[in-house]
């Protein structure tokens, strides 16, 4: 009779912890659904916009609310399905090319390499095996401490360090090229500074590539920590914008790659799109995260990405593995439309 018991208590247990799993992942979805919304109102307050971001994390708590209901016959979950489809319509367009590749074409493609090294990376020497490992026409690093400049200057012989700005800080970045490099011919590596009153130096590198001139410029925007710090990314973005309109109106191509601390779906950089005239690598190549590297695969956001303008065409986009940093690298091939 106590066994029987002991049974029955071991099961209403084990019922009872489903359940309250089973209206746990209800309340994740209402809070998904909520802040689904909320993320939109970024004008508003300026955490609302950091809600504007894990977007796919909503859309996988919509869907487990969905499947409970389904489950458990609750019609009423069905109110999940609104707020599924508005995130799933804002990232659908990362799984869709603009234009159509032609992977036979032997065109001549330009490959280029986005990392973030990371100030406090503990593990450089990881860095260092990996940046050994890519063939590229060009790299381009963030986050260049004097000790990381110095590394680079010592372990990578074989590439050439165009430009650096070596900084104790976040701001620092550099440029390099093979030392046999034979896809182009570099013209003019200068810093700018977007807007003009920033105190972050960018790195902007004319190339000429198939014949004709390419502006290639090594983004980093700052993080939105707090309300000075949103609005000044929102004064960041509308100044590369204006930049990129202009080598547009110069007749010049454009390629915009970095770390913008912002993803592709967001109300922003959806707006610098826009405004920039220029196209999102990302489009065709789906999510592709970059953010946090020590987050579960699930759990990643895409906040590095490149723009490039609509003479160009993105034909390889992938994500490089863990280099120390908490960031993950990027390799973009682009050719010519």
């Amino acid at each position: 009779m106590l066994a029987d018991d002991i049974q029955i208590y071991s099961c209403s247990m084990s019922l009872t912890k489903m359940l309250l799993l089973l209206n746990f992942i209800h309340v994740v979805a209402a809070f998904s659904a909520i802040a689904s919304l909320l993320g939109f109102a970024g004008a508003l307050w300026w955490r609302f916009e950091l809600l504007d971001h894990p977007r796919p994390q909503y859309c996988l708590a919509l869907i487990a609310a969905l499947l409970v209901g389904l489950l458990l016959q609750q019609k009423w979950a069905i109110v999940w399905f609104i707020p599924l489809m508005l995130n799933l319509a804002l990232l659908a367009p990362l799984f869709f090319a603009p234009f159509k590749v032609d992977q036979n074409s032997q065109a001549p493609t330009i490959r280029l390499l986005h990392a973030n090294l990371d100030r406090h990376n503990s593990q450089p020497e990881q860095a260092i095996r990996y940046l050994k490992q890519q063939s590229v026409d060009l790299m381009l690093l963030q986050e260049i401490t004097p000790a990381w400049l110095a590394r680079l200057q010592a372990e990578l012989p074989e590439y050439q360090i165009l430009k650096a700005e070596a900084l104790d800080n976040t701001l620092g970045s550099a440029i390099l090229v093979p030392q046999q490099n034979q896809q182009i011919k570099v013209e003019q590596v200068q810093v700018i500074h977007l807007p003009k009153d920033s105190d972050r130096p960018l790195l902007e590198t004319t190339v000429t590539y198939a014949g004709r001139p390419l502006v290639i410029l090594s983004y980093h925007v700052i993080r939105p920590r707090s309300p000075k710090t949103s609005a000044y990314q929102e004064i960041e973005f509308d100044s590369v914008s204006t930049w990129s309109q202009a080598q547009l109106h110069q007749q010049k191509r454009v390629v915009v790659i970095g770390d913008f601390n912002s993803t592709a779906w967001s109300v922003r950089l959806r707006r610098l799109e826009k405004d920039s005239q220029l196209l999102n690598s990302q489009r065709g190549f789906g999510f592709q995260p970059t953010w946090s590297a020590e987050f579960p695969p699930l759990m990643k956001i895409a906040i590095d990405h490149c723009f490039h303008d609509r003479s160009l065409v993105t034909v390889q986009r992938s994500i490089g593995s863990a280099i120390g940093s908490d960031h993950l690298p990027f390799l973009v091939e682009l050719r010519n439309q």
